[in-house]
């Protein structure tokens, strides 16, 4: 796999060399090209372009808010300039059968309209793109490397162990707006304590909503079970899960909604965030749920989690089953991981009825 990053410098300078480096990480030095780090010194700057294109099996278009409105020393817009570089290699690069042609988009830019570009960079708009964030930097990241080696950009395991109500998926589907239309933000009171309170987790996915604090009246409290820990071997180390408080509420006829609040310890070696993707599923009564049936997910800071240290996470699962007997939360790494796990978060292990 070859990738070749085309940016502009005055415009994502800063982006092009962290993107280099993340790249560089996960698919090898020599898997990247970018020109201040793959062109020697004295070699010619053209000719190693070209032969750096001609190589590459992906070519990914770093855009930022500068990308179009660049100008040159008199005034003019470098890109509709016939000898920018920039638009010389995508134009190369959008001729050829047999390579990629990825926009990514970094600072907040968003893809220009097909009219604004010059007629030979306007196949660009037609391309599927990513957008990396700042604050999901890495997620983002490892979604473009799987893709780049044709792998789902969201990576999904499920579990044999259990069974699947492909009914209740259905029912669940169909709930989760009146599910959220239902669920209050919480307050004080109910079956909370001032001093067992919990605080709002504000940041959340861009496809996902945060979870308000299970707090007030209709929430209970599930008493834990004396193993509330997982942990999640990887080829760089391991995450250790512990699920701190589990609390449920009654949200529509047949409709429950289960909130988890847990703590990731990174044992790895490089910054890593929490994310939705470590839960893939809840099980209750024999019948697992995920998130992307009306869920919600939240952290306490949206910053990664450097190693050896932690991070707050809360997670919301609407259920079509009672809330009771065992409870089991799946975890998973979403990444390179060697090992996946699961928490039984109650202190029964005995599945109920549904």
């Amino acid at each position: 796999m070859q990738v070749f990053l085309s940016y502009r410098r005055t415009d994502v300078g800063g982006y092009a060399g962290r993107l280099t480096d993340a790249l560089s990480e996960r698919l090898g030095a020599r898997s990247v090209f970018q020109d201040v780090t793959a062109i020697t010194l004295g070699e010619a700057f053209t000719d190693a372009i070209d032969r750096a294109l001609d190589e590459s099996d992906a070519v990914l278009a770093v855009i930022g808010p500068a990308w179009l409105s660049a100008s040159t020393p008199e005034g003019s817009i470098r890109l509709l300039e016939p000898d920018d570089y920039v638009r010389l290699e995508l134009g190369r690069a959008l001729q050829r059968a047999d390579v990629r042609v990825i926009p990514v988009l970094v600072g907040g830019a968003r893809l220009p309209a097909a009219d604004a570009l010059p007629e030979d960079l306007r196949g660009l708009v037609e391309r599927q793109g990513i957008v990396l964030r700042d604050e999901f930097w890495h997620q983002d990241v490892d979604s473009l490397v799987r893709s780049l080696r044709g792998e789902p950009a969201v990576p999904t395991r499920h579990s044999r162990r259990w069974l699947v109500a492909g009914a209740a998926a259905v029912v669940l589907a169909a709930s989760s707006v009146l599910a959220w239309q239902l669920w209050p933000s919480g307050g004080a009171g109910g079956a909370d304590s001032a001093a067992n309170s919990l605080p709002l987790m504000t940041n959340s996915e861009s496809a996902r909503p945060a979870c308000p604090a299970p707090n007030g009246d209709g929430w209970h409290v599930v008493a834990l079970g004396d193993h509330t820990t997982g942990t999640v071997k990887t080829t760089t180390g391991s995450f250790t899960f512990k699920v701190k408080y589990v609390r449920w509420r009654k949200i529509a006829d047949k409709n429950w909604m289960v909130s988890l609040d847990i703590e990731m310890t990174n044992g790895t070696d490089k910054d890593t965030q929490i994310g939705s993707w470590n839960f893939p599923f809840l099980v209750v009564g024999q019948h697992q749920f995920d998130l992307d049936a009306g869920g919600c997910f939240g952290t306490a800071d949206a910053a990664f989690v450097k190693p050896g240290l932690t991070g707050d996470a809360r997670a919301g699962f609407v259920v079509t089953c009672p809330p009771a007997g065992a409870i089991v939360l799946h975890l998973q790494d979403g990444q390179e991981q060697v090992s996946d796990d699961a928490i039984t978060v109650t202190r029964t292990t005995t599945p109920a009825e549904c």
